[in-house]
């Protein structure tokens, strides 16, 4: 484990209300299990909010709450994980059609 992870753990364990820390544990588990669910098709990248790449992110795909989703220029905001998987699954679904679709 690296000193950002070190700090970021520490952070999340001492500087978080009680509701925050619970979410953030929820999320982390999650996107910890969805190699299982989805395997090397998917790459989860998780961007701090309060970071300056985190405002600048917030400002472009105009997400003004949290915990907030991307997945192929589409977007969710809530901690439904199951409507992220199904956003997760239509872009793979439409990826794979469109690899078919150029051959």
């Amino acid at each position: 484990m690296g000193l950002r992870q070190k700090v970021q753990r520490e952070m999340a364990e001492t500087g978080l209300p009680d509701d925050l820390k619970r979410e953030f544990h929820e999320l982390s588990a999650w996107a910890h299990a969805l190699p299982e669910k989805f395997g090397d098709r998917v790459r989860v990248r998780v961007v701090d909010v309060a970071s300056i790449e985190g405002f600048f992110k917030s400002l472009t795909r105009r997400f003004w709450r949290y915990p907030a989703f991307s997945v192929e220029g589409e977007r969710y905001v809530g901690s439904d994980f199951s409507r992220v998987e199904d956003l997760i699954e239509r872009g793979l679904t439409s990826r794979i059609a469109r690899s078919v679709n150029v051959r």
